[in-house]
C-alpha cells in the first residue's frame, strides 16, 4: 500500500498561500475568458441544447483521443512500448487509478461524485501554489470517500514560449511514464517540489526527471528510456489540445461535476471544500 503523497494526511491542515490565476507575465498565451457553459438541464430543452457547438466539442475530443492512441502528433516521442497502467492502493483505503489520457483518478471504490477535476501545468507557478494550498485537502476528501478527484496534467503554454513550454512538456511526459497510480501521485509531488523558480527559469532536465523517481524505488531502464526519449510527449500534446479546444483557458482550473468553478470558490482550501461539499 503506497504512502500518502504530501504526507501527513488525512487530517493535516493544508498550508496557506496566496491566491492563484492564469499565468500572468506578458506574452503568455492564455488570458482569462468567460466561464465554460453550464451543462444543459434535463427535460424538453435537452434536444435544443445539443447544438452544433456542443457537437463540435465532442468531435474535437474524439479526434484528440484518436491522436493519443495513434501517437500521430509532433513533439518528439520515442518508439518505446505503451506504459502499463496499474491501480495503486493509497493508505486510507482510496485507489489511485491512472487513465490512458494521462490523468489520475483518486477515490474510494464506488465513489463517483462529487467529481473534482484539477487541470494543471507543472511549469505554471500558479499551479505550484495551488498544489501546496489545496492538495492535502483534496486528497483528504478522496480518502474519506467524500469526493472523486481527477488530476489532469497538460501543457498550456504555446510552442516557442521558452523555457516554460519545454519545462512543461518534459515534466508532463515524464509523469506519463509512471503507470502505477500510487507512484504517479508521489511523482507529482516531486515535480512540484522541484518546480522551476520562475517561468523564465529552465528546469526539469531529463536526467533530473529520472532521478526524481529513484526515492520511489523506480530505477529501471524502461522508465529511464521513456523519460529521456520523451516517449509520451506526442500524447501529452494531443490531450492538451483537446482540453483547450473544449474551452479550458488557463491553469490551474477546477471543474466540479463538469462545471468550471470561479476564482472565488477556489481561492482558499475552505472555499473549495465548501464548494465541493455543497455540490455533491
Amino acid at each position: 500500500m503506497g504512502e500518502p503523497p504530501n504526507a501527513p494526511w488525512p487530517g493535516a491542515q493544508p498550508p496557506g498561500g496566496p491566491g492563484y490565476g492564469p499565468p500572468g507575465p506578458p506574452g503568455m498565451p492564455w488570458a482569462p475568458g468567460p466561464p465554460m457553459p453550464q451543462p444543459p438541464r434535463r427535460g424538453p430543452g435537452l434536444a435544443i441544447a445539443l447544438v452544433a457547438g456542443a457537437l463540435t466539442i465532442l468531435l474535437v475530443a474524439a479526434i484528440a483521443i484518436v491522436l493519443v492512441l495513434r501517437g500521430d502528433d509532433k513533439g518528439g516521442g520515442g518508439g518505446g512500448g505503451p506504459v502499463e497502467l496499474k491501480v495503486g492502493q493509497v493508505a486510507g483505503g482510496a485507489e489511485a487509478r491512472p487513465g490512458p489520457d494521462g490523468s489520475l483518478a483518486m477515490a474510494r471504490p464506488g465513489v463517483e461524485r462529487p467529481l473534482v477535476e484539477v487541470y494543471e501545468d507543472f511549469a505554471c507557478d500558479h499551479c505550484g501554489k495551488f498544489d501546496k494550498m489545496h492538495d492535502p485537502m483534496l486528497k483528504e476528501l478522496a480518502v474519506a470517500g467524500k469526493a472523486k478527484v481527477v488530476f489532469r496534467p497538460l501543457v498550456v503554454f504555446s510552442a516557442g514560449t521558452e523555457p516554460a513550454y519545454g519545462n512543461s512538456l518534459r515534466a508532463a511526459s515524464a509523469q506519463r511514464c509512471l503507470g502505477d497510480g500510487a507512484h504517479w501521485l508521489a511523482y507529482q509531488d516531486a515535480l512540484y517540489e522541484h518546480q522551476p523558480a520562475t517561468l523564465n527559469t529552465r528546469g526539469y532536465e531529463l536526467d533530473d526527471l529520472v532521478s526524481y523517481a529513484a526515492p520511489l524505488g523506480i530505477t529501471d531502464e524502461v522508465f529511464r528510456k521513456c523519460v529521456t526519449s520523451q516517449q509520451e510527449s506526442a500524447s501529452v500534446l494531443a490531450v492538451s489540445r483537446g482540453y483547450l479546444a473544449a474551452g479550458l483557458q488557463g491553469t490551474p482550473a477546477v471543474r466540479l461535476n463538469g462545471v468550471l468553478l470561479p476564482a472565488d470558490k477556489t481561492g482558499t482550501p475552505e472555499a473549495l471544500r465548501a464548494a465541493i461539499e455543497s455540490g455533491g
